[in-house]
């Protein structure tokens, strides 16, 4: 359970004092200048230049479409931003070898985008950029994290009368995120200390970054069966992340693993099954999540949205074949039927995390004035082809490839 200190994961306790005594001047001094000069680097926007942007490129103010089953129905939301659920190993998922779990069949019975990206490669810029809608990945531990910020997802949901509560299988002083996320108006924080005090197991399966998903899936279903509506819950999984420390129980079976997948893990065998097995995990026990859901009395109150943070990284790419798609994550949604109201659903369509709220928002909230940068309900028919793309920090996609 040794994790080596860096600028993202020093903080491991929720007693601030006791993450202060981890540093020493050197190191903190280091920090505190690279984050100084990027703070510096950082371009002010005149009235006149973002008035410029908006007219080249397109509106960043938008309104959702007006949805008064959703007013009357108010449904809670589940966004559940999933570490490294990056479909370049699903890809290799068939009838042999099944790297989804229970979540192959959800997967084939709901609504799942693939021509799909993240907003960035990391976690901490993918979670900024989704939930602050900000390109600034650091903003939390930077000079603005007391600042707070309007039209943002969470501020859209807390406007309309919802209560947010954020759940992370990790700790909550990691990038002063707990923190963060109260200036924003989140009314609750639930991490790992949390839930290891709640649910027998999860202190043992803790790995150094986090407790394993399967015990926050239990916090999450618990919260929605209390609260089927009015309520945005934000998760952050974290059993797929080294050094994949994993339940080994309920596992599907993986043997005879495809050459040319072990091709593109370049570590030892016992590297190469921990990742494969952590990968599985995690995507099994959404899955047993989502059947629970399924079955429950408030599976008919509930939408339920789920993407991966960055593509799989540590897998090799081959950007002459792959491209693009080497850097796509999942965006699946679990609709309930009477919330399916003029939906256009084309599962080749492109996107990426810029389009997740706008989707949610017109799901699940009636006529609300929003921030977006560039995104659009991927569960409408296209009225602008200016939006018809998907962004990653190191790609760009859009229908002619």
């Amino acid at each position: 359970k040794h994790v080596a200190i860096n600028v993202q994961n020093y903080s491991f306790s929720e007693y601030s004092v006791v993450n202060d005594t981890m540093l020493n001047p050197i190191m903190a001094f280091s920090w505190a200048l690279k984050q100084y000069k990027e703070e510096a680097a950082l371009k002010v926007i005149t009235p006149l230049k973002a008035q410029e942007l908006k007219e080249k490129l397109f509106d960043y103010l938008h309104q959702s479409p007006i949805n008064l089953k959703a007013e009357k129905n108010y449904p809670s939301v589940f966004v559940n931003l999933m570490e490294s659920f990056g479909l370049n190993l699903a890809d290799f998922t068939n009838t042999e070898h099944n790297f989804l779990g229970s979540l192959d069949k959800h997967f084939k019975q709901d609504f799942l985008f693939k021509r799909f990206l993240s907003s960035s490669n990391g976690t901490i810029p993918s979670f900024a950029n989704l939930f602050f809608v900000s390109p600034f990945s650091n903003i939390s531990t930077s000079k603005f994290q007391k600042t707070y910020l309007d039209l943002t997802p969470i501020a859209v949901y807390k406007k309309a009368g919802y209560k947010v509560i954020f759940v992370s299988a990790g700790n909550g002083s990691w990038q002063n995120i707990k923190n963060y996320l109260s200036i924003l108006g989140v009314d609750e924080i639930i991490d790992e200390n949390i839930l290891m005090k709640e649910y027998n197991g999860a202190k043992d399966s803790e790995n150094g970054y986090g407790v394993a998903d399967e015990f926050l899936y239990k916090k999450v279903y618990d919260l929605l069966q209390k609260n089927p509506h009015n309520i945005l819950i934000i998760a952050l999984t974290m059993s797929n992340h080294p050094p994949y420390k994993i339940p080994q129980n309920d596992l599907p079976k993986l043997q005879n693993i495809p050459q040319t997948l072990l091709n593109m893990l370049p570590y030892e065998k016992d590297k190469q099954d921990n990742i494969i097995k952590a990968y599985t995990y995690a995507n099994n026990e959404f899955g047993k999540f989502l059947d629970k859901v399924k079955q429950s009395s408030f599976k008919d109150n509930v939408i339920i949205a789920a993407t991966g943070d960055h593509r799989v990284r540590e897998m090799s790419m081959d950007l002459n074949s792959q491209k693009a798609f080497a850097y796509s994550v999942p965006f699946y949604l679990y609709i309930p039927k009477d919330l399916q109201d003029n939906i256009y659903y084309d599962k080749d369509r492109v996107g990426s995390h810029k389009d997740i709220f706008p989707t949610l928002y017109a799901l699940s909230l009636n006529n609300v004035k929003y921030l977006s940068v560039g995104g659009r309900n991927m569960l409408a028919r296209p009225n602008d082809e200016k939006l018809e793309f998907g962004i990653n920090d190191a790609v760009w996609i859009d229908k002619k490839g």
